[in-house]
């Protein structure tokens, strides 16, 4: 149990400057929130573009120690949320905090994460994923160096295959931190394609989280930002990564490829130009958020632990949401993972489609696409 503090809730314009310092001196030297995520700026973002998003701020002898940025009342959600690839507290690393008591000090009934990297949350973790972090502090060759010899057959195979693009269309060419409107509207398109192939639910159908992306990429000169890369060969735009970056950490969150290109695998090549171009670009840090399935495998250095799960608080949310991951146990024994996919989706929905009627109809196609896989 965490040692009981005064908790205040305020709206991102209501922090002081007591808060806005505290809150960076938190960042500075917490090492599990590195994560640009928790720059409050990114808050501040978010909370100019929905109306429900909230702080709650914990005070000893009236001095700040943590903060909890959260959307939604009653149930709520990380700050951001689906859009927001790790979240948590921001706090010392040392800070003890009950979780519980701080939702319900904020009047919330039920609180839903996905990748929370805090020790806070550890008792409600009902699931644990690595994320995938690339250390770059000593260059790009020193990283590979170290990489095991699955990596360097993974290195050989992509670079015959930047070969191959070289002499079937042209040149491999990077474009760092482009500002490039069209090369913008093309990432979304091809992103937005993707969703549609695959059925999963397109979180750029909202337009607060089209907005969030397009703000963030038009302030290059903030230290929050979105920093966008592109590859081409020759002339032809080949892979885009647009990047949650605060100038230390480029956060990998928006990726899309041609898909007539895949077999040059595009998106390979521009991650390992821009690990090469890292130390140019002031990178110490490149982070491919949660999950080591496939080629991610090959590049993780320091494992970033992520829980998710929620915190049944106070209320009838919280009874419902007891109810609800009750029935999700029972159903994996006959089902697997269906229904627990089911709930994942409904959070992404719900966080970003305001109305009963969008939901029910994104929930409906949810159901759809769970049942033909």
């Amino acid at each position: 149990m965490g040692q009981s503090f005064n908790i205040l809730i305020k709206r991102a314009s209501e922090l002081s400057e007591t808060d806005r310092t505290a809150w960076a001196a938190f960042r500075a030297g917490n090492p599990q929130i590195y994560s640009p995520y928790f720059h409050i700026d990114y808050t501040a973002l978010i909370a100019e573009l929905r109306d429900d998003v909230f702080i709650a701020c914990l005070y000893e002898n009236d001095l700040p120690v943590g903060f909890l940025p959260y959307q939604g009342e009653r149930f709520a959600r990380p700050v951001g949320a689906p859009m927001t690839d790790y979240h948590g507290f921001i706090c010392r690393e040392d800070t003890v905090i009950d979780p519980v008591e701080v939702l319900k000090a904020s009047g919330i009934g039920a609180f839903h994460f996905s990748a929370v990297v805090n020790s806070q949350m550890d008792p409600q973790i009902q699931n644990e994923e690595d994320g995938v972090l690339l250390s770059l502090n000593d260059g790009a060759e020193a990283w590979r160096r170290e990489r095991d010899g699955s990596y360097r057959r993974h290195l050989k195979s992509n670079r015959r295959r930047t070969r191959k693009a070289s002499e079937d269309i042209g040149e491999p060419r990077f474009v760092w931190k482009s500002q490039d409107q069209a090369v913008f509207k093309q990432l979304i398109s091809w992103k937005k394609q993707k969703f549609a192939e695959t059925g999963k639910y397109d979180v750029l159908s909202a337009d607060w989280t089209m907005e969030l992306l397009e703000r963030l990429w038009k302030r290059p000169d903030e230290t929050l930002r979105c920093d966008m890369q592109a590859l081409y060969f020759g002339e032809r735009l080949a892979a885009i990564d647009l990047g949650l970056s605060d100038g230390a950490t480029f956060h990998s969150w928006i990726v899309a490829y041609d898909g007539e290109l895949h077999s040059y695998a595009p998106g390979i090549q521009l991650l390992e130009g821009l690990i090469d171009a890292s130390e140019s670009l002031g990178y110490k840090r490149i982070d491919l958020g949660v999950g080591t399935d496939g080629y991610k495998r090959h590049y993780a250095t320091d494992p970033v632990k992520t829980g998710s799960g929620f915190i049944a608080a106070q209320g009838p949310a919280a009874a419902l949401s007891n109810l609800y991951g009750k029935a999700e146990s029972f159903g994996q024994k006959a089902l697997g993972d269906a229904p627990g996919k089911l709930r994942r989706r409904y959070t992404q929905i719900a966080a970003c489609e305001d109305s009963v009627s969008g939901r029910a109809k994104a929930m409906l196609q949810a159901v759809k696409s769970s049942a033909r896989s």
